[in-house]
């Protein structure tokens, strides 16, 4: 049994490269092919982690893979050139091979497991899952005129749930409560903001990732120990050069 476990992280990237890959040749067959790659990923977390890890553990760490690769599984609907295709597959092959791995060694090995791994890959995930989500939301307004509503309601709830499972180590339950009311309330301005703001699929993915990554970040500073004053000024500058860079060379509708 423990050799098939050891196999499961290999197993199911190498099922989302095929199903994801199935998916783009077969369009007309959208969502079916890919929901096997989504619903795959949480089926192995949970059967990695039974009696091994405490499932409400499992389900906190391993929760923004499961959104990641949804959001990608949801940004198939507009891509369109062998590139974008490309970095869709190879982000699901790897974040699933990745989380796996680490929840795998967490299981297993405990002693190997490095500090905080889960926690600080769900990070990198953040950014991405969210500028798929709004990137691929937006897209939908624009060219199928889905309902607002709808756009609003996925912001929102990937705000909050990214929120409530990256936060500190050291926050109490109230704590993580508030996060994550904070978290879809932030979702909420976000999400009226993109049905307004007149800027193209990858501006609008930008301007959601900024907004709620930079919320993200701050709360960081709340905890200890906390980054430095010079770190804090040189990530705000940072972003807001970065913003300044995108709205004054985007395209505006």
């Amino acid at each position: 049994m423990i050799i098939v476990l050891r196999l499961l992280p290999f197993a199911v990237a190498l099922l989302q490269g095929a199903v994801f890959v199935q998916q783009i040749r077969y369009p007309l067959q959208y969502p079916w092919i890919v929901a096997l790659g989504v619903v795959a990923l949480p089926l192995a977390s949970a059967t990695m982690g039974f009696r091994r890890v405490p499932f409400r553990d499992m389900l906190e760490k391993m929760t923004p893979s499961f959104a990641l690769l949804a959001a990608l599984a949801f940004g198939l609907l507009l891509a369109e050139t062998a590139v974008a295709y490309a970095v869709i597959v190879a982000l699901a092959v790897l974040s699933s091979f990745l989380s796996l791995e680490l929840l795998f060694i967490l299981a297993f090995d405990p002693s190997r497991y490095p500090v905080s791994a889960l926690s600080r890959v769900n990070i990198a995930y953040v950014p991405i899952a969210i500028w798929y989500t709004a990137a691929t939301s937006s897209g939908l307004l624009t060219f199928l005129h889905i309902p607002k509503l709808w756009h609003v309601v996925m912001i929102v709830a990937l705000s909050a749930v990214m929120f409530r499972t990256t936060g500190h180590p050291g926050a109490t339950w109230q704590q993580n409560a508030v996060w994550t009311a904070l978290g879809a309330l932030i979702g909420l301005h976000v999400g009226l903001l993109g049905l307004f703001l007149p800027l193209g699929m990858p501006v609008q993915g930008f301007i959601a990732a900024a907004i709620l990554c930079s919320a993200l970040r701050v709360r960081r500073y709340m905890y200890d120990p906390k980054p430095t004053v010079r770190l804090a000024w040189g990530e705000g500058v940072a972003v807001l050069v970065a913003a300044v860079a995108v709205l004054t060379t985007a395209k505006w509708l």
